[in-house]
């Protein structure tokens, strides 16, 4: 199986070295022969990595032809520097039935040429509120990883290593899938459609940790981000009175569902920031605020800047994941007053 790895400016580097060395091992057991792999850049040049570290790659794009798996590499701010011919030749392959990948933060550029439109897709979470708004043809996913018809999306660097287990397996055997997982000393193979791990924002624990009424609460606050719920509503779905509700919430999320409930919209609406084009005004309307001030005025006290001002910074936005900095305050029931939502 020939692989390209097409690494665009501000690729990270983990998930590329994750992805090689899983077909390393994987040859070293089965056969040096089973896998070809190759970097590339749009044009052969040397390319830099999010950390600064430089690429120098085996060939570019237009030679990566007969490569019957490409997987892209990309910031969520990285573009393709010759979109109309990287984007024919990415259509060329699929009808020469290659397969194409992007790899977290690369489904944005890949995204843009329109070779994923109307696809299932797997997006990371600090990504898919954003994915969701610039790109309504893609049906985005909570998956680690999905493929169809040809297209693959891969959610994040953990996930590119499950991508290639699989692969390993769909090659050669799932013995040297297992073999080459156990190498890695990786505890577990997780298959396409796994959801991903999400953070729970509760004593270090992930969401599928929780609580089951803390759980389904809170995925019930994420399932609607953009229109608005009552917090009674989210009482009766899990079974319990609202005060009983408001006590427990509070107990193992150390916040009011209010609270929280508003940090989810937030969170979500500094990815529609950071990468969208969207007017900063529709962005604050769809996260429940009816003024731009109001929006503006929280926005900054949970980020430590304004919207417009991280808009503006892109190493800002390349640093971030698009979540609330912890260091900063989080949101509280002062801050109900802002945004209300329902009696707590």
């Amino acid at each position: 199986m020939t692989i390209t790895f097409l690494c665009l400016p501000g690729f990270p580097l983990a998930p590329l070295s994750l992805a090689i060395d899983a077909l390393r091992v994987a040859g070293s057991l089965h056969g040096s022969s089973v896998f070809q792999w190759r970097t590339a850049s749009e044009d052969g040049a040397a390319v830099y990595s999010s950390s600064g570290l430089s690429l120098t790659p085996d060939a570019a794009l237009p030679e990566a032809a007969r490569s019957e798996v490409l997987l892209t590499f990309a910031a969520a701010d990285s573009t393709l520097s010759h979109p109309a011919a990287s984007s024919a030749l990415l259509r060329r392959l699929l009808r020469q039935g290659s397969r194409i990948g992007a790899v977290n933060g690369a489904i944005f550029a890949l995204a843009e040429t329109g070779v994923f439109d109307g696809t299932r897709c797997s997006v990371h979470f600090t990504y898919a509120d954003a994915v969701r708004e610039r790109f309504p043809r893609l049906e985005v996913c909570p998956t680690l990883f999905s493929e169809d018809r040809g297209r693959i999306s891969i959610s994040g660097a953990a996930a590119v290593f499950e991508y290639m287990l699989a692969l390993i397996a769909e090659r050669t055997s799932a013995e040297v899938a297992v073999e080459v997982a156990c190498r890695f000393q990786h505890a577990t193979q997780r298959r396409e459609g796994t959801p991903q791990l999400l953070p729970g924002h509760s004593r270090n624990q992930t969401r599928d940790m929780l609580p089951r009424p803390i759980r389904e609460a809170v995925q019930f606050f994420a399932d609607h981000l953009e229109d608005r719920v009552l917090i009674q509503d989210a009482a009766d779905l899990v079974g319990l009175s609202l005060r009983q509700f408001e006590r427990v919430f509070k107990q193992e999320m150390a916040t009011t569902p209010g609270a929280y409930y508003r940090q989810l919209r937030l969170d979500a609406a500094r990815q529609k920031v950071l990468h969208t084009d969207a007017p900063l005004s529709e962005i604050a309307f769809s996260v429940g605020y009816e003024t731009a001030s109001a929006f503006n005025a929280i926005y900054r006290r949970i980020y430590g800047r304004s919207p417009s001002a991280d808009r503006a910074d892109p190493m800002r936005a390349r640093a971030n994941a698009a979540l609330r900095d912890h260091a900063l305050a989080p949101l509280s029931a002062a801050d109900d007053v802002v945004l209300p939502l329902a009696a707590e």
